[in-house]
C-alpha cells in the first residue's frame, strides 16, 4: 500500500494513493458516515459511481470503473 501527501503552494494538499490505498480510504469513509450525517452524501455519491444501479436511470452519468 503506498500513499504520498503534498502541499501545494496554493494552499491546497494533493493525496497520491495507490489501488490498495485508496480503497482503505474509501472504506474508512464509509464506515464513518454511520456515525456523521454530514458524510453521508460523499458516501452516496461514491456509492452511485461504484454500483450504477443505485442512481436515477434519467441521471445520463457513466459509472465509474
Amino acid at each position: 500500500m503506498q500513499a504520498s501527501i503534498e502541499n501545494q503552494p496554493d494552499g491546497t494538499i494533493a493525496l497520491h494513493l495507490d489501488l490498495d490505498a485508496a480503497r482503505a480510504a474509501f472504506a474508512s469513509i464509509i464506515f464513518a458516515s454511520r456515525f456523521h450525517k454530514d458524510i453521508a452524501p460523499l458516501v452516496r455519491i461514491v456509492e452511485e459511481k461504484w454500483n450504477p444501479d443505485k442512481r436515477g436511470r434519467d441521471s445520463g452519468r457513466t459509472a465509474c470503473r
